[in-house]
């Protein structure tokens, strides 16, 4: 009786062709899922570098605010000094309810920019919204959009900061306090600090 003999070469091809297919696959599957993870980590430093972008546009509109206000104190009381020049004989209870009112009303004409005696007259806003203030400030970016409503005992700013890259956006918005300084408070104390008149109150991040 002849014997079949099966001929194993053909399948040997077919499972080198599979093992092939697998590693194939397994190696697309690698690069796909190393090129997804290079996308997200590249989206995920645009996205910090877009958030501190427009963070420093915040930063730095409180330090020109800050800087803006010193300049308001110093004018203040400029226009102290002109009054008790002119006045030096008179009773001192009254000069000094009419220096706090000098000062106070000099320190809000400084903020608001209505100071004829001053060259150039220029508005804390003015300043906030021009861009060569910014030292951070690059092809059109951040954008900043201040805003200050004056109150009784001073002023409420707030400044918003836009960042753009691409599809990514990023807003900061910051409000600060400025409050009308004493007089006596500004010469007298030794312990005098920016802090205590401009303040941030609140930080937010646009949604």
């Amino acid at each position: 009786m002849e014997r079949v003999r099966l001929d194993c070469r053909g399948s040997t091809l077919v499972i080198l062709l599979l093992i092939l297919s697998v590693i194939f696959l397994m190696g697309i599957t690698a690069l796909s899922l190393a090129v997804t993870n290079y996308k997200m980590k590249k989206l995920n430093s645009e996205l910090k570098k877009t958030f501190y972008l427009a963070e420093a546009g915040t930063e730095e509109a409180y330090i020109i605010t800050s800087d803006f206000v010193i300049e308001a104190i110093d004018y203040a009381i400029s226009k102290v000094e002109e009054l008790e020049e002119t006045k030096r004989e008179s009773d001192e209870n009254a000069l000094s309810e009419e220096v706090d009112i000098i000062f106070r009303g000099a320190f809000k004409s400084f903020i608001k920019g209505n100071c004829i005696d001053v060259s150039p007259n220029t508005s804390l806003i003015s300043i906030l919204k021009d861009n060569k203030s910014y030292t951070i400030y690059r092809d059109g970016y951040p954008k900043i959009d201040p805003k200050i409503t004056e109150l009784e005992e001073g002023f409420l700013l707030e400044v918003k900061s836009t960042y753009v890259k691409g599809n990514i956006n990023k807003a900061i918005i910051i409000k600060c306090s400025i409050d009308i300084p004493n007089y006596n408070y500004c010469i007298l104390n030794d312990d005098f600090k920016l802090g205590d008149i401009t303040r941030i109150i609140e930080w937010s991040i646009e949604r």
